[in-house]
């Protein structure tokens, strides 16, 4: 699957539940009392047909999906909750695409 169709089909899942989707997609969110930190990049990766994996390398080939969560502060704001580490990245690809349709410029900015 290319990244604009998985884009697309991500898209599908906006103003839906994903504490829903995990049980639609049977991903468990506790294990062992605790929040499952993976539990809602398992959901999209069920969404898009894909085996659960936590493996440092490309879900589809050239890219990576990724999963950052989100905390309100008290002004309502929405910031990310924790920093992101991207471990892999594949430089031959990145230098033949223009920044626009590389990993690092964010889903939500290409539209």
């Amino acid at each position: 699957m290319d990244r604009k169709e998985a884009i697309s089909k991500l898209r599908l899942l906006v103003n839906r539940e994903l504490h829903e989707l995990a049980s639609e997609y049977d991903v468990t969110i506790y294990r062992d009392g605790k929040v499952n930190k993976g539990w809602a990049g398992h959901v999209f990766e069920r969404h898009l047909q894909l085996p659960i994996n936590s493996a440092q390398a490309p879900n589809f080939g050239s890219w990576e999906l990724k999963c950052i969560p989100l905390k309100r502060k008290k002004n309502g704001e929405l910031v990310f909750k924790e920093t992101m580490a991207i471990t892999m990245i594949d430089p031959v690809n990145v230098c033949q695409k223009e920044f626009e349709d590389t990993i690092f410029l964010p889903s939500y900015r290409k539209q």
